[in-house]
């Protein structure tokens, strides 16, 4: 005989404390396991505002000199600051700045304007395409300013020289190898 299958009551039927004690038991047993199986919420922690990069990050000003000492010639903007790279046959302008908590490196190109009814579908979708190819940098639209615009965006922290032209280098190779999907631009 199954040891969980109900013993008779006296008048043939099963013995309501036989069935009721292994039913709570997988009641509470499934209980649990979907307990444990939904996923709990997480809450949104707001950081302190704070002026202090990571360790080996940049401050604006840190930033404005590691430029200067690798021979570019920063200029200030009201957030960050422009700075020319030139790659071959190009010159690249690109502001590079700082998120306000310092936590965040990035680096802005603007590519142009944008006549969105010149624009076709497909060529919207080979911009998005691209971004896998580049990423960490990624196209993105202003449609208020109505440019495009190439983003990259990195932590802030371990910053050498040597890492910040491999970027900037890096960067400007996203735009040059990208030049026909955004040519549309003016």
């Amino acid at each position: 005989m199954d040891k969980l299958a109900p013993v008779p009551h006296k008048h043939g039927h099963p013995n309501p404390m036989n069935t009721l004690l292994p039913r709570s038991l997988c009641l509470a047993t499934l209980a649990c396991g979907l307990a444990l199986l939904t996923p709990l919420r997480s809450q949104e922690v707001t950081p302190e505002p704070t002026n202090e990069p990571a360790p080996g990050g940049l401050t604006n000003e840190g930033l404005q000199q590691m430029l200067t000492n690798m021979g570019y010639a920063p200029k200030a903007l009201k957030k960050g600051f422009l700075i020319v790279a030139k790659q071959g046959t190009w010159t690249v302008n690109m502001q590079v700045v700082l998120s306000p908590n310092l936590t965040k490196l990035g680096f802005n190109a603007n590519l142009g304007m944008v006549d969105e009814t010149t624009v076709t579908a497909a060529q919207w979708v080979e911009l998005l395409i691209a971004n896998g190819d580049i990423d960490p940098s990624a196209f993105y639209f202003d449609r208020t300013q109505k440019k495009l615009y190439l983003h990259r965006s990195l932590d802030n922290r371990a910053v050498t020289p040597e890492f910040l032209r491999g970027q900037i280098e890096t960067f400007s190779g996203n735009i040059m190898k990208t030049e026909k999907l955004w040519s549309f631009t003016k």
